[in-house]
């Protein structure tokens, strides 16, 4: 029944995990939560808190398909192959179609979100230090924050359920405004920001967990998106201030080398310098990393991992727009590997080499099985990924360099190019083998420069789209892209031209199925 289908993510149902150790996340079954036989000390409280993280977890594990087509409606991605006719999304085709749904996180968002709202309702009776149980509802709080976060930028106003759901009663929830919802959103980062200890106050088997740190960045990102948005400047000012608060706290800063953010290059990398709130994943069932879906490469090869798909892969356009320089374009992108005998990695059997003169075709000249290079990140190519099927690297929700370049962005919109601006932007460039910006930049300049800093830096981490849709460049970059396609003879856009020119303002359908269990619910304009 579809009525059950919306109860997936409203209900927790009869599991809820438990945290066995550091940052593993283990499944322990439990009869069904209710007042009687749970949350009844701390420990059970922390046990259901643990599940809100997991449920973040598998939110991201089941992102891969949220990670490549927001990123492949972009100029920062192409399609790989024609799986779920992503060279469709690609050129933004029959977009307005409810039942097309192959961005599915609504259902994960309002799973999370009832998850958090289990642990408040039912926590406020639970007996514990005060302090501790208003730390565990900040960091469920900041959870909640960013799904919401999500969902808004997507949806825009969305239904937000005041308390959790146990049964077929309440599921009648309105939407609410895109300003509430942002309003919703800032008043739990607020709480988090109140109640949260810094990353270095907690124990090293915590570390992992949502901080202050966490809940300003994060902060700083939807004061921003919101200025952006509305068009009030004064939350400019306030994204800057938040921002600037992180960068003097000595919580964080840049990994010196930037291959060593990545498990590809240095398995020793999780909650590192540079990490603000990262998603934990571990090589066991259940809790592993499914997002090597983005990785670009159509192949089984024990040296490399994990077996590799070829359902996305960053853009043959953007690959050519980094400097030979930039410590980026080797530290994100595979374009060269050994095959090797079976059971025998020692014996070269041939090198692979993805060219970009091959325009997409594959195999390529030099033997490469699919359209574009890979990327590196976020996949684990340990022997035990080969064996297990089971990659453990990890995913960032915000990382230092984010800051840094959210910053310089709010800074310019506030001040212009100021020196602390071209500070933040300087520090991520200089990080990579760049020089410094040159001086001088108007504001637009220096604008379109931290613009094009974001596509070099965090390509493929699930960020660009919505960049470019509040900074309103998604059309006309978009339009750029697909005819350099089709001008450049590239697979997948041969003859294929852009179907619709995508807006500001542009906003996914609500999942048609959802109208079937909660008729308060309106449906999005066509764009």
């Amino acid at each position: 029944m579809k009525r059950m289908k919306f109860l997936k993510y409203i209900i927790l149902g009869c599991t809820v995990l438990i945290l066995s150790n550091c940052t593993d996340l283990t499944e322990e079954p439990y009869t069904f939560l209710s007042p009687n036989n749970y949350y009844n000390n701390a420990d059970e409280l922390g046990t259901a808190l643990a599940g809100v993280y997991d449920g973040y977890r598998d939110a991201f594990d089941g992102y891969n398909k949220y990670v490549m087509y927001l990123e492949v409606v972009t100029e920062f991605g192409s399609p790989a192959y024609a799986k779920d006719n992503m060279h469709l999304w690609n050129v933004w085709s029959d977009m307005n179609n409810a039942d097309k749904m192959v961005i599915t996180n609504w259902d994960n968002a309002y799973d999370v979100i009832n998850r958090v709202n289990l642990v408040i309702g039912r926590g406020e009776d639970v007996e514990m230090d005060e302090a501790l149980k208003q730390r565990f509802f900040a960091e469920a709080r900041f959870v909640r924050a960013a799904t919401y976060f999500n969902l808004v930028r997507m949806w825009g106003g969305v239904p937000i359920p005041e308390t959790f759901t146990e049964g077929l009663d309440g599921l009648e929830i309105p939407r609410e405004s895109f300003e509430d919802t942002y309003d919703y959103i800032i008043k739990d980062l607020e709480f988090c920001i109140q109640n949260l200890p810094k990353k270095s106050e907690y124990d090293a088997t915590d570390i992992w967990r949502a901080s202050q740190g966490a809940a300003q960045s994060l902060l700083g990102d939807v004061y921003l998106t919101y200025a952006d948005m509305t068009g009030d400047e004064s939350y400019y000012t306030l994204s800057r201030d938040v921002l600037e608060d992180v960068m003097s706290s000595g919580e964080y800063d840049l990994e010196p080398d930037f291959k060593d953010l990545w498990f590809w290059w240095n398995t020793e990398n999780k909650n590192g310098l540079e990490s603000v709130f990262e998603i934990q994943f571990a090589g066991l069932s259940g809790q592993h990393n499914n997002n090597h879906v983005m990785f670009g490469v159509n192949i089984t090869e024990y040296t490399l991992g994990c077996y590799m798909y070829r359902r996305f892969h960053p853009s043959i356009q953007h690959y050519l727009t980094y400097s030979d320089t930039d410590a980026r374009k080797e530290g994100t992108f595979l374009t060269k590997f050994n095959t090797t005998e079976k059971g025998n990695p020692s014996n070269i059997l041939d090198t692979l080499v993805w060219l970009p003169e091959d325009k997409g075709f594959y195999p390529g000249t030099r033997g490469w099985k699919s359209a574009g290079p890979g990327n590196v990140k976020f996949y684990d190519r340990t022997p035990e990924s080969a064996t297990l099927k089971r990659p453990q690297a990890q995913m960032y929700v915000i990382r230092y360099a984010d800051v840094l370049l959210n910053f310089a962005e709010a800074e310019n919109h506030v001040n212009g190019p100021s020196t602390a601006a071209y500070d933040a932007i300087n520090a991520v460039r200089n990080r990579s083998n760049l020089d410094n910006l040159p001086t001088g930049l108007s504001q637009e300049q220096f604008a379109d420069s931290i613009f094009r800093e974001q596509g070099w830096e965090l390509v493929g981490e699930a960020k660009l789209y919505y960049d470019e849709i509040r900074t309103d460049r998604i059309g006309e970059n978009v339009q750029k892209h697909v005819q350099y396609g089709n001008d450049e003879g590239i697979y997948m856009y041969v003859e294929t031209p852009l179907e619709m020119v995508p807006s500001k303002d542009f906003l996914f359908k609500i999942p048609q199925y959802d109208f079937d269990s909660n008729p308060a619910l309106v449906q999005n304009p066509d764009n």
